[in-house]
């Protein structure tokens, strides 16, 4: 319960707002969107990359601990490379997070436990940097002490990521649920309804982006899949559809990422005119 209550309280802490707007500004003035970030989103992968990094610092700063606590002062030369390398894990791993945690748009409550997870991330690196330093001056005692400091703001910043992923969904995709249907031609819509460019349908149950671009159909997803955006609320760039939310790009041809925050593609579905009406079909 004082963990709930806890972070309630700090998804309602607007006086982290000034902090993070300042934060956001300095992130996106450093890594614009572009191929670094969306290396940094996971795009590659197609999946976001940060998750997958953290196992790193983790893993290894555990790893010192077994060996503070059981090895001896034999053990003492192996856990400090081990913490070497845990701190040299840790900007790709922070690069990764920031990517992703600037990219949230307007959602406050997101950002505000992101904040502290990565000011919690900061005070336990700054611990193991010192850690390092005092078993490089032969301080092995308080080196052990400084890593086990260290690891109690690793348990936090890891209880707060933990909330983002699973209580709140950051980086979580926003189509996992929805499968490629129907199989089969089903009725979508009027031809005439694309007189706008863009519109979005039922069928069978799913959302469905229906387009008109330089004379062609295309039939995708119509929910973004970083936050659920709207897209077809967004526009048409250089042949994808943009995200009215955070600017993601999805290929209008197949539905996949051109372009971040996004990691995950949408779903994609062949596209025909009988008579008057538009008929899709999911692509498996």
């Amino acid at each position: 319960m004082f963990f709930a209550q806890a972070i309630r309280s700090l998804e309602k802490a607007k006086v982290l707002d000034p902090v993070i707007d300042a934060v956001v500004g300095a992130v996106n003035s450093v890594l614009p969107p572009g191929e670094a970030k969306d290396v940094l989103h996971g795009k590659p992968l197609g999946h976001a990359l940060h998750p997958m990094l953290v196992a790193l610092p983790i893993g290894l700063n555990v790893g010192v601990a077994i060996l503070d606590l059981t090895g001896g002062a034999a053990a003492r030369p192996a856990a400090q490379r081990l913490l070497g390398a845990a701190l040299l894990s840790v900007p790709p791993t922070a690069a990764a997070g920031l990517a992703d945690w600037s990219e949230l748009g307007t959602a406050k409550r997101p950002k505000r436990v992101g904040l502290v997870h990565a000011g919690s991330n900061v005070v336990a690196s700054s611990f193991f940097a010192a850690s390092w330093l005092a078993r490089r001056a032969d301080r092995h005692a308080t080196g052990q002490v400084l890593s086990l400091l260290g690891l109690t703001g690793l348990a936090v910043g890891g209880y707060l990521g933990g909330h983002l992923a699973y209580a709140q969904g950051v980086a979580v995709n926003r189509n996992a649920d929805r499968t490629p249907k129907p199989n089969e031609w089903r009725d979508a819509a009027a031809v005439s309804d694309l007189d706008a460019g863009m519109v979005r349908v039922e069928v069978s149950g799913q959302p469905v982006l229906i387009a008109r671009h330089e004379g062609e159909l295309y039939a995708t997803g119509a929910v973004c899949s970083h936050m659920g955006g709207p897209l077809e609320e967004g526009e048409i760039e250089n042949d994808c559809v943009v995200c009215p939310w955070h600017g993601s790009h999805f290929r209008l041809a197949d539905g996949e990422v051109a372009r971040g925050p996004a990691s995950v593609g949408i779903l994609s579905y062949d596209v025909r005119v009988t008579g008057d009406r538009v008929e899709v079909r999911a692509r498996t």
